[in-house]
């Protein structure tokens, strides 16, 4: 009654009055529930068939929501229920916009009304017609105005089918005349807002995710020569203390299965390191294996009285294999404390410590004989790269699934063949392979700012060579070359067999680098060059003095490294002792 005796003061114009206040209430309740960590997991999108219903059944109900703040109109119901089944299909996809606008239309159906049929279809149409539109953006996030044009098409057409279904035709006729003004305006607007509210939340994930990339490789590169060592009580107890210096936290912790490894911050006074740990929280993630999200003291699980520790997050330290071997634990002292930040920061930190922990359990089970053989493993598995990619595939998986996956070969290509050869020589075919995939995920965190060029004879192609004397080349070329002035860079590849020799050229045409510098490198002073070092010492062991390693360069001019192989390669008895005493540090015993 309330609602017909306000239009009959206000008319058409208090229902855009109402639909107005409507739309401030479901883009509200839209954004609260963005900030909620259920629905922002769910934003994240994969390819889950679980998450597409979770989605459309929250869609659903934002259209549900609509129907309920919309107007009673002589009998019909002005609405913004298509809001909810539009932006579930424009931001899901077909399903998840199917679902949504089947729950919004057979709630409207069962509120009857001599437009429950058509406006049923309606929204069902709508939302299903919303996601074929989604798959035109390959996995984008819909924009705003296209959003919006869309959702004004479909009511009209929605006004349409009110005409075409509803009976008595006078009266249809009367009540679209009265609501289609506002709802071909309100619904629209309401797709917009709905859309830029997901488009804040999936940007401030991403602002996360770099700030938390940017924190865990800051701590990578200074728990990288502690944690290589091994997972003992010492190595645990300086790994929490730089990560505790590094981030806000009040509390960090490192367990195995048994008992504290380390533990530093607030609470350290009654948990021990060698004693048993004292929170069922803890014993929880070991059992099961899953990442515990701590709220409050309760769930922390805590003996002891008094402890400080009001909320936290612990992630299980896995194997490859996914047996539990520990713990990692961040703590706050105020409840509900954890963040966005604290969980990806929690998680990112454990897959770089499980990763720091298997590499010194792969130089034990290799009984790797150099210090420089150790170090290139760990090269192999950069931070840098690691993440850089990572975030690269992200960025590229949500704008173009189809490359994301090409890109994620290309990652899974180089992890293999950089961990997994087993053999110290390769045919310069697979090598070159690997280059490319490496190259590959570069041009695409450059751009057209970094162009490649290979120019490699049949006959080399074949040509055995140690593994791995290409690539780290190529990668310290890429790493280096680009300057405050030198803002593109091309890196051509090329190799040939001259009389018994076989050469492989990479050249870049980036900053260069001085006369002083290659002799550092050459002879070992320079830091940053155990790539290229550890080249040199498996080209030493394996071709004594039969071997070519040049670096041609000058400050602007670029770069040429120039490497000489024998054709023959090293003899049957010679490659039978140095298997033996300087195997790869990626090949496998």
């Amino acid at each position: 009654m309330a609602n017909i005796y306000y239009l009959s003061k206000l008319g058409v114009f208090g229902i855009y009055i109402s639909l107005t206040v409507g739309l401030s209430v479901i883009v509200t309740v839209g954004f609260i529930l963005t900030q909620t960590p259920v629905i922002r997991v769910l934003f994240n999108l994969e390819d889950s068939l679980r998450k597409q219903i979770i989605l459309g059944v929250f869609f659903g109900g934002v259209s549900i929501l609509g129907t309920f703040l919309g107007t009673d109109v002589n009998g019909a119901i002005a609405n913004i229920r298509d809001v909810g089944a539009i932006s579930g299909g424009l931001f899901g996809g077909p399903f998840v916009g199917l679902i949504a606008g089947l729950i919004g239309g057979v709630h409207r159906f069962s509120l009857g009304g001599f437009t429950a049929a058509p406006c049923a279809l309606a929204t069902i149409l709508n939302g299903t017609i919303a996601g074929i539109l989604y798959t035109t953006k390959r996995g984008k996030v819909f924009s705003i105005l296209p959003g919006a044009v869309f959702t004004a098409i479909a009511e009209v057409v929605h006004m349409g089918l009110v005409l075409l279904m509803s009976r008595p035709f006078p009266e249809a006729l009367s009540l679209v005349k009265t609501i289609s003004g506002p709802m071909i305006l309100a619904n629209p607007f309401g797709v917009a807002l709905f859309l830029l509210v997901i488009q804040v939340s999936m940007r401030e994930r991403e602002k996360v995710s770099a700030i938390t990339a940017e924190k865990v490789l800051k701590i990578t590169e200074k728990t990288l020569p502690i944690l290589s060592r091994g997972l003992s009580e010492d190595t645990a107890d300086a790994a929490v203390r730089i990560i505790l210096k590094n981030t806000n936290l009040d509390a960090v912790a490192i367990t195995d299965t048994d008992k504290i490894l380390a533990f530093s911050g607030a609470g350290e006074d009654h948990h021990k390191v060698g004693l048993p740990f004292r929170t069922s929280s803890t014993m929880e993630a070991i059992k099961t294996g899953k990442t515990m999200l701590l709220k409050n003291e309760n769930e922390v699980g805590c003996d002891f009285k008094n402890c400080p520790i009001s909320s936290g997050i612990v992630v299980p330290l896995k194997k490859t294999d996914g047996e539990v071997f520990g713990t990692l634990k961040l703590y706050r002292v105020e409840r509900n404390a954890v963040t966005l930040l604290d969980e990806e920061l929690a998680k990112g930190l454990a897959a770089i410590l499980v990763t720091q922990i298997e590499l010194n359990e792969i130089e034990k089970e290799k009984e790797l004989r150099t210090r420089s053989q150790l170090k290139a493993l760990q090269a192999r598995i950069n931070p840098h790269f690691l993440f850089n990619t990572l975030n690269t595939i992200g960025y590229i998986v949500r704008n173009d699934p189809e490359k994301g996956r090409n890109l994620i070969y290309h990652l899974s290509f180089i992890l293999r063949e950089t961990l997994d050869r087993k053999s110290n020589f390769v045919e310069l075919s697979d090598e070159i392979r690997l280059v490319r995939s490496y190259l590959e995920i570069e041009k695409e965190r450059f751009g057209d700012k970094l162009t490649t060029e290979f120019n490699i004879t049949p006959e080399a192609l074949k040509i055995k060579i140690p593994s791995l004397i290409v690539q780290p080349i190529v990668e310290n070329a890429v790493k280096h070359g680009f300057s405050s002035f030198v803002k593109k860079l091309k890196i051509t590849i090329s190799a040939y067999t001259r009389l018994n020799m076989l050469y492989i050229v990479i050249e870049d045409t980036g900053k260069g680098i001085s006369k002083d510098k290659i002799d550092e490198i050459i002879q070992y002073d320079a830091d940053e060059s155990i790539g290229i070092r550890n080249v040199l010492d498996r080209m030493k062991n394996l071709y004594g003095k039969n071997y070519q390693f040049k670096i041609r360069s000058s400050p602007g001019k670029g770069t040429k490294v120039i490497i000489g192989i024998p054709v023959e390669g090293v003899k049957k008895w010679l490659f039978e002792q140095l298997s033996l005493t300087t195997k790869s540090p990626q090949g496998k015993k």
